[in-house]
This record gives structure tokens, C-alpha cells and sequence, in this order.
């Protein structure tokens, strides 16, 4: 009795110890997920900024404006092939990250090799879709005169890469799904930096190479996303990842195909609607003003608000693996702390540039143009979106955390209901019977992100995801 006695309080010891190292070991597993992505996501930021200051620092101020409303109008179109991506992408990760979890490596890369076939047949029907309907989608950006022609020749070029970027961003979520965000934010940084370069050499004639304009921006972005889908085929095929893609795997296997595309579809769905939504309102904006001052402050605000979700961005796409990895474990509790760690420090972020919006907005807008109609029209925007950051962080990181669980078909009713039944609804109401602007539109936008951040934290506080079948 007297050594239980003794020994008690070192029991206790070596608990609290226990419990202590917990987080701890949390935490760097979520930074070293987080921190690869979050360069990945610096890097492809840049790459949105540096196409918008090509784009409007061209010699002429009309051509400028025209090509940075089409420059943000294909960003729409950029968006929309990531999110094609996700609709493999999010079931990858999510039956990877389990089966990783559970240490079922052949499962790992079954589904792996499913995977690439999708992206690539995926990738060819899209690519010639746009090549036919290329004249149809620019029409419908309602972009007027010369921007209208930037975004037609933009879509032609950009129509060839679709098989590659596809592959390069499925193979990207698969290899984060088995706990690899390294390979994927080099690959990735590989090609943000080929995009930066060759499109700043060829829109400027750098290195004897001919002055092409905005058409160099648009080659650029093409040679960039060729050389990652290509890069990314050799580094699943030499298996230096964490993965191995067997060419046996390649054939069509239908009952995972089906698992991948039962998860990864509903994800799909609500990014088809909501990137729907999102071109709608890019649409009413672009109709708003022949000038394209309004289109231009438009994106101008959005890619500097791409600075604030960057963050965001990385400790979701860690949650979603951490949360998968922890239920292949059979360990939920893990599974929440992962994500209210990752909301803790990504949420931080994106609340601190929150702050920055507010205090310093104009002198961000003036670096990415130096037109004084669009320069205090941004800079009014980003002021408003400054009061969304906390609630669009909840919506990000808790939704990933969701997706990672499987848990995608309820996360695609809530995003579905804010994002068709308040923010398109409102914005198309504020713009068309209360002719309200550009400033009122982003009143919109930011009222809706915090609603929906509410709505996802919500079903995160439910419970019911840790109960999904993958």
C-alpha cells in the first residue's frame, strides 16, 4: 500500500506528461502538413498578382483595363477547372487518408492509379469542350471590346493544358491524402515559378524573346500547367512520394471509381454550383460597366484578398488529411483537436490580414494598378472584406475538416444554401432592383461568407461526420 502510495504521484506524472505531448505532436503534424501547402499557396498567389500586374501595367490604360478584366474573368474559369479537380480529388484524399490511417498501402494506391484515369479522361472531354464552345463561354462574361478578345484567345490556349493541370491537381490530392503535402508544394512551386517567368519574359520581351502582351500571359500559364501535370505523372511513377502508381492500376475499376466519385461528387456538385454563383455575380459586375473600371477593382480585390486565404487554405487541406487519418485510426477525439488547431492558427492568420485590409488597403490596391478610378474603389472593398476573414476562415477549415471525414453531402447543402440562397440571391437584388455598385456587391459577399462560416461550425459541433462511411 505504501509503494501504490509512492508511486501514484509519478503515475500522474507521466499522464499529465502524456497529455501534454498530445498537442504537441499535433501541432507539427498539422504544420508539417500546413506549412508545404502554405508556400504552395504563397507562391500560386503570386502568380494571380503577377498576371494582374501584367495585365494592368500594359502601355496603354484602356488596353490595361480590358486585360485585367479578362485576366480575373479567366481566373473564374482557372477556378473552375480546380474544382473539376475536386470532384476526384476530395474522395482520393478522403479513402487515401483511411486507408493510410488503417496502413492498407495496396488500397493507398489502387486508388491512386483510379485517380489518374479519371483526371486524364476528365481532362480531354474538357479540353474539347472549351476549344469548340471557347467563342460561347467569352460571350458569356459579358466582357466589352478588347477585353472581350483577351479572354476568347486566353480560353483557346488554355483549353490545351486541361488534361495536364487536371492530372497535376488530382495527383496533388492524392498525395496529400497519404500525408505527403512536400512532393505536391514542390511540384507546385515548380510551376508557379515557370508561369511567373515565362509569362513576364514573353508579355515583356525579356531575354530577345518577342513582346507579346497580354498573349504572353496566357502562354505562360499553359506551358507552366503542361510541365506540372507531367512533372507529377513522373514522380507518382518513380514513387518517390508516398504513393507508387502501378501501370496495372490504370485500368477502370469500378467499384472504386464509384467509391472515389460517391464522396469526391457531392464536393464536386457544390463547387460547380457555387463557382456558378460566382461567375453570375462576375457577370453582373461586368455588365454593371462597359468601362471595366468596376471589373477591374473586382479582381484587383479579390487577388488581394487571396493574400488573407492562403492561410486559411493550407491548415484546411491539413485538417481534411488529419481528420481522415485520425477516423482510419478509429480516434475522433484526435480528430477534433486537429481541426480546432488548425481553425486556432489558420483562423489567426486570416483575422490578421483582416486588420491589414482595414488599415491598409489603399496602399495595397495602388501597388497592382495605378488607375485613380480603381485604386479607391478596391481599396473601399477589401475594407469590407476585412469583417468576413474570421467567419470565411470557419467555412474553410471546418468544411475541409468535414470533407476529410467524408462527411461531403451535408457540407454541399449548407454551402449550397448560403451560397445560392443568400449570397446570388442577394447580390443579384442589390445590383439589378436596388442598382446598388460594386461596393455594395462586396457588403453582400461579406455578410454571406459569416453566415456560412456559422452554418459549417455548426454541423462541425453536431458530431454527426464522425459517423460517415467512406
Amino acid at each position: 500500500m505504501h509503494e501504490s502510495l509512492e508511486e501514484a504521484p509519478e503515475a500522474r506524472s507521466r499522464a499529465t506528461n502524456q497529455v501534454k505531448l498530445v498537442p504537441d505532436r499535433l501541432l507539427r503534424a498539422l504544420l508539417w502538413l500546413s506549412l508545404p501547402v502554405l508556400a504552395e499557396n504563397v507562391l500560386h498567389m503570386l502568380v494571380g498578382l503577377t498576371d494582374v500586374y501584367l495585365a494592368s501595367h500594359l502601355p496603354n490604360r484602356t488596353i490595361a483595363a480590358a486585360a485585367t478584366a479578362a485576366v480575373g474573368s479567366i481566373t473564374y474559369v482557372l477556378w473552375l477547372i480546380g474544382l473539376i479537380s475536386g470532384a476526384v480529388g476530395t474522395g482520393s484524399t478522403a479513402i487515401i487518408a483511411r486507408a493510410k490511417g488503417a496502413r492498407h498501402q495496396s488500397l493507398a494506391n489502387s486508388v491512386c492509379g483510379q485517380s489518374v484515369t479519371a483526371s486524364v479522361l476528365i481532362g480531354l472531354v474538357f479540353m474539347t469542350g472549351v476549344m469548340l464552345f471557347a467563342r460561347p463561354i467569352a460571350d458569356l462574361m459579358h466582357l466589352s471590346g478588347e477585353a472581350h478578345d483577351f479572354a476568347l484567345y486566353y480560353l483557346r490556349i488554355l483549353s490545351i493544358s486541361l488534361p495536364f493541370s487536371i492530372l497535376m491537381f488530382v495527383a496533388n490530392a492524392c498525395l496529400r491524402g497519404a500525408g505527403d503535402s512536400v512532393t505536391p508544394a514542390i511540384a507546385m512551386i515548380v510551376v508557379d515559378v515557370v508561369n511567373m517567368v515565362v509569362s513576364a519574359a514573353l508579355t515583356r520581351g525579356w531575354a530577345g524573346l518577342p513582346v507579346m502582351g497580354f498573349r504572353g500571359i496566357a502562354i505562360g500559364t499553359v506551358v507552366a500547367y503542361a510541365a506540372g501535370g507531367a512533372l507529377q505523372f513522373g514522380v507518382l511513377a518513380s514513387g518517390l512520394g508516398r504513393l507508387r502508381l502501378f501501370y496495372h492500376r490504370l485500368r477502370p475499376h469500378w467499384t472504386t471509381l464509384r467509391r472515389i466519385l460517391r464522396i469526391g461528387l457531392p464536393s464536386g456538385l457544390e463547387g460547380m454550383l457555387s463557382w456558378l454563383a460566382s461567375f453570375v455575380i462576375v457577370i453582373l459586375i461586368n455588365g454593371i460597366d462597359a468601362s471595366n473600371v468596376l471589373p477591374a477593382a473586382h479582381i484587383i480585390t479579390v487577388r488581394i484578398e487571396s493574400l488573407s486565404f492562403m492561410g486559411g487554405l493550407a491548415f484546411a487541406t491539413a485538417a481534411a488529411t488529419m481528420v481522415g487519418q485520425s477516423l482510419g485510426m478509429n480516434d475522433p477525439k484526435r480528430a477534433v483537436r486537429s481541426a480546432y488547431l488548425a481553425l486556432a492558427i489558420g483562423g489567426g492568420i486570416m483575422t490578421l490580414w483582416g486588420l491589414v485590409f482595414l488599415l491598409f488597403g489603399r496602399q495595397l490596391t495602388s501597388v497592382l494598378s495605378n488607375d485613380p478610378r480603381v485604386v479607391p474603389l478596391a481599396a473601399q472593398c477589401l475594407f469590407i472584406t476585412a469583417f468576413a476573414q474570421p467567419g470565411f476562415a470557419a467555412a474553410m477549415i471546418f468544411g475541409g475538416a468535414l470533407r476529410g471525414a467524408g462527411d461531403t453531402l451535408i457540407v454541399m447543402f449548407i454551402n449550397l444554401a448560403s451560397i445560392l440562397g443568400i449570397r446570388l440571391t442577394a447580390a443579384l437584388a442589390v445590383a439589378h432592383w436596388l442598382h446598388g455598385g460594386l461596393v455594395a456587391i462586396w457588403i453582400v459577399l461579406a455578410t454571406e461568407l459569416t453566415i456560412r462560416g456559422a452554418l459549417i461550425f455548426g454541423r462541425f459541433l453536431h458530431g454527426g461526420w464522425r459517423h460517415a462511411k467512406v
